[in-house]
């Protein structure tokens, strides 16, 4: 397996891109791609590139400058130097709570990241997202919880949630008139009723569809029944 360090660049070999490793933990690389973003990668997922001279040489010393203000050096991965004076331990103590700190903050954001690029990528998986809810030809039913939409809703916001569920009910009924749809149940939910007053007020744009609150001795006060015309 290859050993990574900080400051090494990198290629991603299952998908397009590279960047430059920031950090390097037991079970991840760190790799700051070139929107500034620090992805964690398996190492064997990343190929080191080999050295350059000329251009290769200056873009080393770019990143270093670049490392240092973000107060990271490429000596980090190396072994220490020996020396005579020993670290204080209150000091490393709060070197290390400082740095879990920052990293499940980079963690935290890149779960968001990650619930949105996979509900982005669910909605891509056909060119008609709605085959995967049909209930019979002509007809489905879409679940709108986030949990059907997110791999982790809970590292979520409430504004986040609220985006997702609503760009995903914009995609249904844009395929439902591409796929010649019938009728289209939303399951929306109770909660305070911001999802529903929403989706009703999308709904009223339209000149070439009906809706009503769905059955609710089936959905509760919870869905609603979209016709297509």
């Amino acid at each position: 397996m290859a050993k990574f360090q900080i400051g090494d660049k990198v290629k991603f070999l299952n998908q397009v891109g590279g960047g430059v490793v920031t950090k390097v933990t037991d079970d991840f690389v760190f790799v700051e791609d070139d929107t500034g973003f620090d992805m964690p990668m398996q190492p064997d997922e990343l190929i080191r590139m080999a050295d350059m001279q000329g251009a290769g040489k200056m873009f080393n010393q770019t990143m270093e400058q670049h490392l240092a203000a973000r107060g990271i050096s490429h000596k980090d991965s190396a072994t220490p130097a020996a020396t005579d004076s020993k670290p204080d331990p209150e000091e490393e103590l709060k070197t290390l709570r400082s740095q879990v700190a920052s990293l499940r903050d980079q963690v935290a954001k890149l779960q968001r990241q990650l619930a949105r690029l996979q509900a982005q990528g669910a909605r891509q998986l056909s060119d008609n997202i709605l085959l995967q809810y049909e209930t019979q030809p002509g007809e489905a039913e879409v679940d709108l919880h986030i949990e059907h939409l997110a791999e982790h809703p809970e590292q979520l916001t409430a504004h986040e949630i609220f985006e997702i569920q609503m760009h995903y009910f914009r995609t249904c009924i844009n395929h439902a008139f591409k796929g010649n749809m019938k009728r289209v149940i939303f399951i929306h939910g109770v909660g305070r009723g911001l999802l529903k007053d929403e989706i009703t007020k999308e709904l009223s744009k339209y000149n070439n569809l009906h809706y009503f609150d769905a059955p609710t001795a089936k959905y509760g006060a919870g869905a609603i029944e979209v016709y297509f015309s």
